[in-house]
């Protein structure tokens, strides 16, 4: 799948503070773009043709961040929650340096109590078909770039799919 070497990702140009992941991104020589994206944080696009309302990607800083979404700014969260959702699109969070047990045992500073702090995330998981994915700071770049390459790897799979059977 030559296509596949023409992947761009996409960083929305509200992302801040991800210098670990450009980073990441510019000594792999991955190319990227920063412009608005109208859910998530990161998608892609192969030559012309963008992804980013098929698939996309929300990271969160923290523990401390992601429970602020919770608690303070739930509405404007599910709401782009939602809108993923309406798009019949693919939404992963990634929580950098976190865990559920760091959930458990409120390693996070905020006074969202760890039941429903637990909670919330099961149903933004199943009433939005959440995906989410606790991983080292110093891996979000990497994940990110697997979980766009991998996506429109089967992507591809399935438009040559239909192509042959057309």
């Amino acid at each position: 799948m030559k296509q596949l070497e023409n992947i761009k990702i996409i960083v929305d140009t509200r992302e801040k503070e991800n210098k670990n992941i450009l980073q990441y991104l510019s000594n792999k020589n991955i190319p990227y773009i920063r412009r608005k994206l109208d859910f998530g944080d990161y998608s892609y696009m192969i030559d012309d043709l963008s992804y980013e309302n098929e698939f996309s990607i929300e990271r969160k800083m923290s523990l401390t961040e992601l429970s602020g979404n919770i608690a303070q700014y739930r509405d404007r969260f599910e709401r782009e929650c939602q809108r993923a959702k309406d798009s019949n699109a693919k939404l992963i969070l990634i929580v950098e340096n976190g865990s559920y047990n760091d959930i458990l045992q409120h390693n996070y500073k905020t006074e969202l109590k760890e039941k429903s702090y637990i909670a919330s995330l099961f149903s933004f998981t199943h009433r939005y078909g959440l995906d989410i994915n606790f991983i080292e700071r110093k891996y979000a770049g990497l994940f990110i770039y697997h979980a766009c390459y991998y996506h429109a790897r089967e992507r591809l799979k399935e438009s040559e799919h239909e192509t042959k059977n057309a």
